[in-house]
């Protein structure tokens, strides 16, 4: 009996494979294949194999699958370094602080609208 799975997201997405199992696995690794510039490296030391990892993609605690009967798998990215994470919190708080400045921006200019025309609601979402 064999196993049907296909992959979401990741290198692998939209791939599908039958495997010869009973049960679907509950951690799939998929090999990637090394950058050209590693392939064209003169190192007589081969690096590591780099791998994907694919867990099952569950709704209501239990494996989903899709409408042909294939369980769905999804990619499990790595875990961010504390730079990465860092970078990510800087750039999202910059992009909430422009959203306010904008905000602010707004409100005083419909302030200004509003002084010439009496009869405009009291805010420009009420339009």
């Amino acid at each position: 009996m064999s196993v049907t799975i296909r992959f979401v997201g990741g290198p692998a997405d939209g791939r599908t494979y039958a495997i010869p199992d009973a049960a679907p696995p509950p951690l799939y690794l998929i090999p990637l294949a090394p950058p050209r510039s590693e392939l064209l490296n003169s190192s007589l030391e081969p690096s590591p194999t780099q791998k994907a990892e694919y867990e099952p993609l569950r709704e209501h605690g239990f494996p989903c699958r899709a409408d042909d009967g294939t369980y769905l798998y999804q990619h499990r990215a790595a875990p961010l370094a504390a730079e990465e994470r860092e970078a990510l919190a800087r750039v999202r708080e910059e992009r909430r602080a422009a959203e306010a400045r904008r905000d602010a921006e707004l409100a005083e200019t419909w302030r200004e609208i509003r002084r010439a025309r009496l009869h405009y609601p009291e805010s420009w979402r009420d339009l």
